[in-house]
């Protein structure tokens, strides 16, 4: 075989490889925002964490330091849901008004397991007059 065409046959395999490694990459880093209906309708079928976002109901917060377990609803115009939440507590948690949890949603047991939480304060963000 020519040097010139095993030159080509690896750099088509380098090509495939790169090509392969970015297509998968790609395919799970994302997930879409859902409603509390929709994350509720998928139940068990949720092949990769899904993200819900929606307004802390005042007065759902609880937070046991013994176990690091969080657990609060949120609403939006679609419903309620609990969220649990196992790991630190987040910084902005009492100023919070609105939350973004990326996980499951567990149809038995009627919980969104979060793995991941962001807390929106919009006074963080509002201009200073």
């Amino acid at each position: 075989m020519s040097s010139t065409k095993r030159f080509w046959i690896g750099g088509l395999v380098i090509v495939a490889v790169v090509g392969a490694l970015i297509a998968t990459s790609f395919s799970g880093s994302g997930s879409d925002y859902r409603t509390i209906a929709e994350v509720k309708a998928m139940g068990a079928d949720a092949v990769r964490d899904v993200r819900v976002a929606g307004k802390i109901v005042p007065d759902s917060i609880s937070w046991n330091t013994r176990e690091s377990h969080l657990t609060f609803e949120i609403e939006d115009e679609s419903g309620r849901l609990t969220i649990s939440y196992h790991g630190p507590q987040p910084d902005m948690l009492v100023d919070a008004v609105e939350a973004v949890a990326v996980g499951r949603y567990d149809p038995v047991q009627q919980v969104f397991e979060a793995q991941d939480l962001l807390m929106k304060c919009p006074s963080k963000y509002e201009e200073k007059r």
